[in-house]
């Protein structure tokens, strides 16, 4: 048969067709199954449902079914409740599909992973761990290859993903346009494998994948960088094993990874060779090679080295995958690259401001510098140059502003210049591997999306991801599953041997670019340990066959026998009050863990849990707390006055300015800054006030002259000295003066001792209520937050949902840490950056 015969039929209606180029049709159907293209699915599903709904169309029942799979796969209308009589062909079918023999789930029911599977040591890698475990291989230049296995909690899976993403796409940003457009990392539901690329001869290594080490190789000038955006993937995954012992980081040498994975081709070609004879890889428990993912390798002669079928690429042109990747990308893609965009804008930002401060610093003599600057500038925050981002320092620290220009904003600059070159390159490499011919991003969200429908899991996402994803599901997987079924049959591989709870499908995806086609691959691949895993290898399975605790995984029983966890943790508390005895204690609390988790971390907490305070203890906390709030209202009040002035809240302002107790002499800058805050509230223009507060001319409102007034009589040399030089200093270093050298929190907290109040507690009380406050409004926030719809909302009613949270965030009386983020967010849904007046650098 012609393929050119074959193609002038598709280009006629079906209805105009003749039997003989039905048939012709039909033939060209059975040899592309699974990868047939959509509009031969399409123009012979037209001709079954006009010309013989009732007769079968291809002969056989399965080429049949197969059609009508393809169809529901490929978003093409079908029959709703009436798919023709009930003794047709295309009901028969309908009805088969929704057999699980024929078109039901492939893998296993995941194992329920609890604690006790967690814990235990039977498994070091499996796919629904609640931990992460990682195995970073490299070389002496660096990691090469990164192998995340397990799903992790949330809030770490969600860090990792978004790492792991990043890190791709960073390295298909560099990578040769001369060696290969298939992306071989995958992000999948419970497995990543992300490389940084080999160059140089290393790139020849002879691997036993379909991707050959790695299809993608970086050029020899971009292959630090590449290892670089590998090893930051790995500098995350090793701060969260430190800060949280949930993700686990073991080393592994490369050639060590190369060299195992060439002893599995090496014995399933044994295999090939003595098909009488069956070869089993025993595990070995002594064994320290990497665990890794490895292919299923054929044991068979003339099928290739692995096992693997093509499907057709317009699956992922339906209508159900586009929105499955417009939200993908809208959620991960889109949000990493425009993240990395405003770090960048930012950082440069302050660049030029700072350097800006610098230059006016440097051109001013003694007399203008003392006064136009304080004496000394407070820091209340801190570069972070691991992470490039500001932190807000717990307590403020006091510098000379002499030493502070020349000392600290150099180093300032200079870090955040070094930080926004990085970032600049990361922005490049994004943009590169986004819009790249080969796009792999679409390649990377190709094989997530379909390694998860094949799997039965859902990717955690965002909610509208889900929806969509598995709206998807249902018209992709029934076919998906058939035609692996169809393809095992064809080979004489039970299913079993291949979709096991330690498997995964890696796709070869290619998008079309110019004239070349679109490709899809799926290819099986299984975890391997080598101390707890079985492999053989026989001509007669066709397939290599791995084995481990996971194929044998069931619920633990309720009515488990053994110690109960009352009985060992009366065994532990009494080994406790031994001497010496601490790696005893270790080893036998992870066992009393391994044998009731529940029980034994129930009794743990209850042990850790702090006794309630008693009547007497909450009326002296109360008593240490009503003393914090007034010792701490002079620098709380006058903080949260100013943020709500550069925010407009005028009666806020006022309001926390009046519930300000102090000292007479503090009481001066009180007033004071309510003047501003009068002047502002009046619509006055920041540049007009100094000169109207300074001269006090015609003009200043009425409510300002009074809080002056109030002011000289307070402290009238400090008035009077402010107001000669506010107008050549002007309203921001004005307003940073009166700021400057106010008492701090733990300055102010004096103690009170009638109440027997002590400064230690006094400070210690107002921290963790500080700290409490903080919890609940960042928790306020996450919830109003998840109204959010996932489209694009307005501005208005973005702020309707999110109004409260931020006020109390941004104005109210414990507030920390958080009011900087609440004031981007703000300004991000305002579009607008309230006035600055008031910020030292460093502030």
């Amino acid at each position: 048969m012609r393929g050119d015969a074959v193609d002038e039929v598709l280009k006629r209606l079906p209805y105009s067709w003749t039997a003989d180029e039905a048939a012709l049709v039909g033939q060209r159907f059975r040899e592309s199954r699974p990868a047939v293209p959509k509009r031969l699915v399409k123009r012979l599903w037209q001709y079954w449902l006009r010309m013989s709904p009732d007769e079968p169309l291809l002969g056989g029942s399965e080429d049949d079914l197969a059609l009508l799979l393809h169809v529901r796969a490929l978003g093409l209308e079908v029959p709703g409740g009436d798919p023709g009589p009930e003794g047709g062909a295309i009901a028969r079918c309908a009805r088969r599909a929704e057999e699980e023999a024929e078109c039901g789930p492939l893998f296993p029911a995941p194992p329920a992973w609890g604690p006790k599977a967690a814990l235990t040591p039977q498994v070091r890698a499996a796919l629904p761990s609640s931990l992460l475990r990682a195995w970073v291989a490299g070389d002496e230049q660096g990691p090469v290859e990164v192998l995340v296995v397990g799903e992790g909690i949330p809030e770490i899976r969600q860090q990792v993903v978004q790492a792991a993403l990043t890190t791709c796409l960073r390295v298909n940003g560099l990578s040769d346009p001369d060696s290969g457009d298939f992306v071989g990392d995958h992000i999948g539901v419970g497995l990543i494998r992300v490389t940084a690329g080999l160059s140089g001869t290393q790139a020849q290594a002879d691997i036993p994948s379909v991707f050959r080490a790695r299809s993608v190789t970086v050029a020899e000038g971009a292959s630090s960088t590449a290892r670089g955006a590998l090893r930051d993937f790995v500098g995350l995954l090793r701060s969260l094993a430190h800060e949280t012992s949930l993700v686990e980081v073991v080393d592994i040498a490369y050639p060590d990874l190369v060299t195992y994975a060439q002893g599995l081709r090496a014995l399933a070609d044994r295999a090939a060779g003595e098909t009488d004879r069956a070869f089993l890889r025993a595990p070995r428990a002594e064994d320290g090679r990497p665990v890794s993912l490895q292919p299923y390798l054929r044991t068979v002669r003339g099928h290739g080295a692995s096992l693997g079928v093509e499907f057709s690429p317009d699956l992922f042109t339906t209508d159900a995958y586009v929105r499955v990747e417009q939200a993908h990308q809208r959620v991960l893609s889109q949000r990493l690259t425009m993240d990395a965009r405003l770090r960048l804008d930012q950082l440069e930002t302050e660049i030029e401001r700072m350097t800006a401060d610098l230059e006016a610093f440097n051109r001013a003599n003694k007399e203008e510098r003392r006064a136009l600057w304080p004496a000394t500038v407070l820091l209340v925050e801190r570069f972070d140059e691991p992470t490039g981002r500001t932190i807000r320092l717990t307590e403020p620290e006091e510098r000379e502003t002499e030493q502070y220009y020349k000392v600290n904003v150099p180093q300032l600059i200079s870090m955040r210049e070094k930080w926004a070159r990085r970032m600049g390159e990361l922005v490049e490499q994004l943009e590169t591997a986004v819009h790249r011919p080969h796009a792999p991003a679409r390649q990377v969200a190709a094989g997530r999306f379909l390694d998860a429908a094949l799997r039965g899991v859902v990717p955690d996402e965002s909610p509208a991801t889900e929806r969509a994803f598995r709206a998807w599901c249902k018209e992709v997987t029934p076919m998906l599953w058939f035609e692996w079924r169809c393809a095992l049959r064809r080979h004489g591989i039970a299913p079993s041997d291949v979709f096991t709870p330690h498997s995964v499908l890696i796709s070869r995806y290619l998008p079309p670019a110019g004239e070349d086609p679109a490709l899809l691959f799926s290819h099986p691949y299984t975890l391997v340990d080598p101390a707890r895993s079985a492999v053989l290898a026989d001509a007669g399975r066709a397939v290599l066959v791995v084995r481990d605790a996971t194929d044998h995984a069931a619920p633990a029983p309720a009515d488990a026998t053994g110690p109960t966890a009352a009985a060992l943790w009366d065994d532990l508390v009494e080994l406790a009050e031994m001497p010496r005895v601490e790696e005893e204690f270790s080893r036998r609390f992870v066992e009393a863990l391994r044998a009731q988790p529940e029980g034994i971390a129930r009794r743990m907490i209850e042990a850790l849990q702090p006794a309630g305070p008693t009547a007497g203890e909450e009326d002296a906390i109360e008593a240490a707390l009503r003393t914090a709030e007034r010792h701490t209202s002079l620098g709380e009040g006058m903080d949260r006055a100013l943020v709500a002035m550069r925010n407009e809240a005028f009666l806020t302002a006022r309001e926390c300015l009046d519930g300000i107790h102090t000292a007479l002499q503090w009481q001066a800058r009180v007033w004071l800054l309510r003047a501003i805050v009068e002047c502002r509230a009046a619509r006055l223009e920041s540049r007009e006030i100094p000169g109207l507060l300074g001269h006090q001319m015609p003009g200043t409102p009425d409510a300002a002259l009074r809080a002056l007034d109030e002011a000289g009589s307070a402290d009238e040399e400090f008035t009077r000295a402010w107001l000669e030089t506010l107008p050549e200093a002007g309203l921001d270093k004005g307003i940073r003066r009166l700021f400057q050298g106010l008492p701090r929190a733990r300055a102010s907290c004096k103690g009170d001792q009638p109440n027997k109040v002590s400064p230690e507690r006094e400070y210690a009380v107002w921290l963790f209520r500080r700290a409490v406050e903080n919890a609940r409004l960042a928790r306020q926030l996450d919830e109003a937050g998840e109204e959010l719809a996932e489209h694009q909302e307005a501005v208005d009613a973005v702020l309707a949902k999110l109004g409260r949270a931020l006020e109390e965030i941004l104005l109210g009386p414990y507030v920390g840490g958080s009011r900087g983020a609440a004031e981007e967010l703000f300004e991000v849904l305002s579009g607008q950056e309230p006035p600055r007046y008031g910020r030292v650098a460093g502030r």
